[in-house]
């Protein structure tokens, strides 16, 4: 079969990620991955430099790191997109549904309907009509100016998107898979911005969530309480963490109850799973992010959670040269979106 490369591209808040996949073979091959800092406002900015800056960095990441293709799959945050898995419809028709899907995301939507991409995945589907049936379906409502301005950079970059999916989704490829024998498995993204939740089974999502509390909300924390410069409190959040031994444990005290909100928010998640599903209980918790690798953090989850904890790695899928393990180990909680959107399939 002839190489087909694709690149997966997670444009963060505060870095961009690449890695690049030939899909040759079954697993697809690691050829790259790289990152660069995403220049300020990024996203978050209607201007033209800003975007066009943005688009300049991507394009110097990408050219870095020799792509043999221009062909990219790209992510838009949770936090920028509408999901909701609907559980409450009865058993519909395909012709049925898309009517159904349209009038159910009208009540989380807060836009025109005419204003936004819907698409939808069917989770689940009773064989035949009764008074028991169900459709349990994953809706993703994507503003279509949001979209736009994403195609927009991309095409500056001098790329040619081929799949947008949200960073969640890609997550769950590359951490989770679609393997049946996988536990029930909750995945944690910790963002700088925001922390998403989702709940896998068998490669599919049953419930997903996002709240803004993330890395930057616990460096903040650290400024506040030591007076320090925000590249010194990041360094300082990096190393300590939930160390209760360390600095005589006055950084835990103040980030706690901000991991505690991360936990909290958990805890709901799960619930609200487990009051759907029942005989498919979450049985292991996956932190993945840029922030997965705080020093205390599994240790923190198992405590508040009671379930196996364990950080995530994007790689398990993926062929690569066993002379970067090291590396790739360090840096695998930063990597899940990108490598999972370099693991799309057509």
């Amino acid at each position: 079969m002839a190489a087909r490369e694709l690149i997966g591209l997670d444009i963060g808040s505060t870095a961009i990620k690449a890695v690049i996949l030939a899909h040759e073979s079954n697993p697809p091959r690691l050829l790259s991955l790289g990152q660069v800092a995403t220049p300020q406002p990024g996203f978050l900015s209607d201007n033209d430099q800003d975007l066009e800056n943005l688009a300049g960095a991507i394009k110097q990441l990408v050219s870095g790191m020799q792509s043999p293709t221009k062909e990219v799959a790209v992510s838009l945050p949770e936090a920028r997109v509408f999901t909701r898995v609907i559980y409450d419809l009865p058993f519909l028709t395909d012709e049925e549904l898309s009517q159904a899907i349209r009038y159910a995301a009208e009540e989380f939507v807060p836009m025109p309907m005419q204003d936004v991409n819907l698409n939808y995945q069917v989770l689940a589907r009773s064989a035949s009509k009764g008074p028991n049936s169900r459709t349990v379906v994953l809706v993703v409502a994507t503003p279509k100016p949001i979209l736009d301005k994403y195609l927009r950079v991309l095409n500056m970059a001098d790329l040619r998107p081929v799949s947008v999916e949200t960073e969640i989704v890609a997550s769950s490829r590359s951490l989770v898979g679609a393997n049946p024998f996988s536990p029930t498995t909750l995945i944690i993204q910790l963002g700088a911005m925001t922390t998403d939740y989702a709940v896998i089974h068998e490669g599919l999502i049953l419930i997903t969530r996002s709240i803004s509390t993330g890395g930057i909300a616990l460096t903040r924390a650290i400024t506040q309480l030591f007076n320090f410069e925000i590249s010194q409190a990041e360094e300082y959040k990096k190393v300590y963490g939930l160390l209760e031994d360390q600095l005589e444990g006055k950084l835990v005290q103040a980030i706690r109850p901000i991991v505690t909100v991360i936990t909290s928010e958990a805890k709901k998640v799960i619930q609200a799973y487990e009051a759907q599903n029942k005989e498919r209980p979450v049985k292991r918790v996956i932190l993945t992010g840029g922030g997965a690798s705080l020093p205390g953090l599994v240790i923190f989850f198992a405590n508040s959670l009671g379930l196996e904890i364990q950080e995530g790695d994007p790689w398990f899928a993926i062929a690569k040269d066993p002379k970067l393990l090291n590396k790739l180990s360090a840096e695998a909680s930063t990597y899940a979106v990108a490598a999972g959107l370099a693991l799309w399939e057509r």
